[in-house]
């Protein structure tokens, strides 16, 4: 992938000092309905680390330990605008193949539709839905685990108390930072707060280890797996039939199922949920 451009930008409320960026075009196939992707994730933004305008996608992250900023918006038809700094060149690629899997550019959309659309024509309100990930595996585990059984409202707002009590403003808490963290300032369950430790331990022990693998893990069930493989992984075919908005959707189309909707299961999911 070739840099094609680099300039100065002036800097916003996250993006608290001038800093030199570089810019590429990151291409896709298909339909992209960037606007729907914007507002999913401008509800569930951490707010200071991320910013979401009806234009772009501003984030902080890291990679290898050190920090990232990165920018996405949309000015070609078929290609999405990243502007970027890092902290090493190294850190280029992963950058790339992280946002590639986190805005799901690299799905067949136009057979996902087809699929989708032979078995319920009413069920595409929206064409071009894309699966809007989170940065990491063990991101969207903490957002699943905050999320339980309550609104998005409530676990966004339990989410930037979490992250800012724990972090500054360039990276989300790790797994290192929340297995030995105090966290009686989340007003929430109990045995939730602990779920959360006992997830960070398992991640230090099993950075590698699959979210299937988290059942072993006290307080977390199928529900919580499926969104970290929905949203951490970007996997295709996760069909959350267990959703609370999902059950109440699929009353309208009660012929869907987890394996008629296969292997776009994870599509189906959020055309439900935009019903």
């Amino acid at each position: 992938m070739m840099v094609i451009q680099s300039d100065s930008i002036t800097p916003n409320i996250i993006e608290p000092n001038p800093i030199e960026t570089n810019t590429i075009e990151l291409n896709y196939k298909g339909a992209l309905d960037w606007q729907y992707m914007l507002d999913f994730y401008q509800r569930r933004a951490i707010s200071h680390l991320e910013r979401i305008d009806n234009l772009q996608y501003t984030r902080h992250a890291q990679i290898d330990k050190m920090p990232i900023w990165f920018r996405l918006s949309k000015n070609h038809p078929q290609s999405l605008t990243l502007e970027y700094q890092l902290s090493s060149d190294s850190q280029l690629n992963p950058l790339i193949n992280a946002v590639r899997r986190m805005f799901d550019l690299d799905s067949d959309l136009e057979a996902i539709q087809k699929h989708l659309h032979a078995l319920s024509p009413t069920l595409i309100k929206r064409a071009g839905i894309r699966i809007p990930g989170v940065w990491s595996t063990w991101e969207a585990g903490v957002r699943a685990v905050l999320g339980q059984q309550i609104s998005v409202t409530a676990a966004i707002n339990h989410l930037n108390h979490f992250t800012k009590q724990l972090t500054n403003h360039q990276h989300f808490p790790s797994p290192q930072q929340v297995a030995t963290a105090d966290l009686s300032f989340l007003k929430m369950p109990q045995r939730r707060k602990e779920t959360l430790n006992r997830l960070a331990e398992f991640i230090i022990e099993s950075p590698q280890a699959h979210p299937s693998q988290w059942l072993a893990i006290k307080g977390i069930g199928p529900w919580t797996i499926q969104y970290a493989q929905l949203r951490g992984l970007s996997e295709k075919n996760c069909f959350l039939s267990n959703d609370l908005v999902v059950k109440k959707a699929l009353a309208k189309f009660p012929h869907l199922t987890a394996d008629n909707v296969s292997p776009y299961g994870s599509y189906a999911t959020f055309h439900l949920w935009n019903q």
